[in-house]
Order: structure tokens, then sequence, then C-alpha cells
């Protein structure tokens, strides 16, 4: 009964895998041979990457696109300006684009971010047979459109998305850590070209000793001094080198509570003409992915087959 009753370890995760790998290797952690913290930063990423899986499943199936749609059943008009700017942008897209250079991939599945931009304006108002001329209107606009990821289907996707959170996540750690490494790098580089020039001086101190140094040779060496002691009052504002342990304990805390610096909240509209908000327009609905406290992206996944990718890219037929 013993067998039936033993506990199961959780299948391999190849995602999992290459994410402590790579997160390891970034912040000097050793998973390779200290297996406690190995084990620790395997939790960690593993319930940060259950949590970043969700987000995307979240999204929902994606909008097939398709250029043979009614122009009223699509939605470049409302994420774009028009229909050609929407077009124009998919053809600049290397990643779309790379992942139909390989013939045998029949669709692309990808995710399309931008900045969503609300004001006001004042236009014309239909009500009945009256028109209403200058009224205040909701209108909103799409910015910064970026085809972020693209893969040959939803379940590589997933995957790609899912690499990109948690590594943002495990970034935001040790970010000052490294921030404060470069400035300490550049510091030390400043404080050994002082040091060559103070020695210069001082050279040239010794050898005009007998005549007295002139006054511009003495402000120079107190110039440096100065200098010098601004470095080392700067070199004890930085952090302390990274300490990979604290490091690891700073990357489980943010990778175990992913909710308070990435988020997905969905997102309801309907626009009509000019990016209006109407009752009568056409509804949308999208999700904005909010990180920190300091950005908001609109998120849309959107799939093409291989048909409209002939038609943006003619050259890849053959």
């Amino acid at each position: 009964m013993k067998f039936f009753s033993r506990k199961t370890s959780r299948a391999a995760d190849p995602v999992v895998d290459r994410l402590v790998r790579r997160i390891a290797e970034q912040n000097a952690i050793d998973a390779s041979s200290d297996a406690k913290c190995a084990a620790a930063l395997t939790e960690a990423v593993q319930a940060a990457c259950d949590y970043a899986r969700a987000m995307v499943d979240e999204l929902g199936e994606p909008f097939v696109l398709d250029r043979k749609r009614a122009t009223g059943s699509a939605l470049g008009p409302i994420l774009f300006d028009d229909r050609k700017d929407a077009l124009d942008a998919l053809r600049n897209s290397p990643k779309i684009r790379n992942v139909f250079a390989d013939p045998h991939v029949r669709e692309c599945v990808f995710l399309l971010t931008m900045h969503r931009r609300e004001y006001v304006i004042f236009g014309t108002e239909i009500e009945g047979e009256m028109i209403r001329r200058d009224v205040m209107q909701d209108a909103v606009e799409f910015r910064d459109h970026n085809f972020s990821a693209a893969a040959p289907s939803l379940a590589e996707l997933r995957d790609l998305l899912t690499e990109n959170v948690v590594l943002f996540l495990a970034d935001l750690a040790p970010e000052r850590l490294r921030r404060d490494e470069t400035v300490r790098t550049q510091i030390h580089h400043s404080e050994e070209m002082l040091k060559a020039q103070m020695k210069t001086l001082d050279y040239a101190l010794r050898e005009s000793r007998p005549f007295a140094a002139p006054t511009p040779l003495h402000a120079k060496v107190s110039q440096g001094t100065r200098e010098m002691d601004g470095l080392l009052e700067r070199l004890s504002t930085l952090s302390a080198k990274s300490d990979p342990m604290k490091c690891l304990q700073e990357v489980r805390d943010i990778l175990l509570a992913p909710q308070h610096h990435v988020r997905l909240e969905a997102v309801e509209m309907q626009v009509g003409d000019f990016g209006v908000k109407s009752k009568t327009g056409k509804f949308i609905r999208f999700h904005e992915c909010v990180l920190g406290d300091d950005e908001r992206l609109a998120v849309f996944m959107a799939s093409m087959d291989r048909d409209n990718a002939l038609y943006l890219w003619p050259d890849l037929e053959g």
C-alpha cells in the first residue's frame, strides 16, 4: 500500500529548467552544485511560470486576422488609424515574417502590444433627426504598436510569453545591484585616471620645490584631491557588492508574489468612427498588462494563416 500512497514528483518542465539556468547564471547563483539553492530557485520559478501561464490563458483564443473579412468585422481601423496602417505594421514585423520563413509553417500566433490613450474631442452627434455640433466626446487611440512575440502555435507562444514574464520579474530584483555595479566600475576607472594625473602633478611639485611651485600647480593638486574625495563619497553611497544568497532571496520574494508586479485587466468598450467611444460603435474587448505602477500595455493576441502571410510577403512563396 505504501507504493500507492507515495508522493509523486511533478513532471519535468523544460521552460522552468531553462529559466532556472538562465536566472542562476545572470545572478551568480550556484544552482548546479548546491541542491538546496537549486530547489529554492526552482520552486519560485515554477510558481511564477504557473502565474504567467494563467495570464496567457486569460487572453483567450487568438483573434483570427483575415484580409477577406468584411471591414465591419476587422479590427484594423480601431487598433490602427486605418486598415492600410494595420497591413503596413504587419508587413514591417520581422518576428511574424520569420515564423513564416519556414515553408512548413501554416499559421502564426502573435501578441500585439500598444499604449492606449484616451482624450476628449469636440464632434457632431446625431439624436433622431437632430444634429448636434461641438459635442464633447471621449475618444481612444492606440500607439506604439509592437508585435512583441510570435510563434507557429498557441502552445509555443504560451511558452515564449511565460518565459518573457518570468524573466521580467526576475530582473526586477537585481536591477539596482547591477546599476550600482556599473557605476562602481565607472568610478574605479575615473579613480585610476585621477591617480595617474595626481602622480604626474606630484612629480611636477617635487621638481619645482627648490624654486617654489607655481600657484596654478597647487590649485590643480587641490582640485584633484577634492575630486578624489568626491569619488570615494560616491562609492560609499552604492549598495554592497552582490551577495548571491541575498540576490536569490530577493528573486524568490518577487517570483513567489508575481501579482504585485504584473497583472492583467480586462477592458471592454464600443468604438465608432475616428476612435470615438459610442454606444453604437463596434464592441471590442482586450486586456491591459499592468507592469508595477508605471506602465500599462494593451495586449491583443491574434493569428494569421499562410495564405494571408503570402499576401503580405509574396516572396515567401516558392
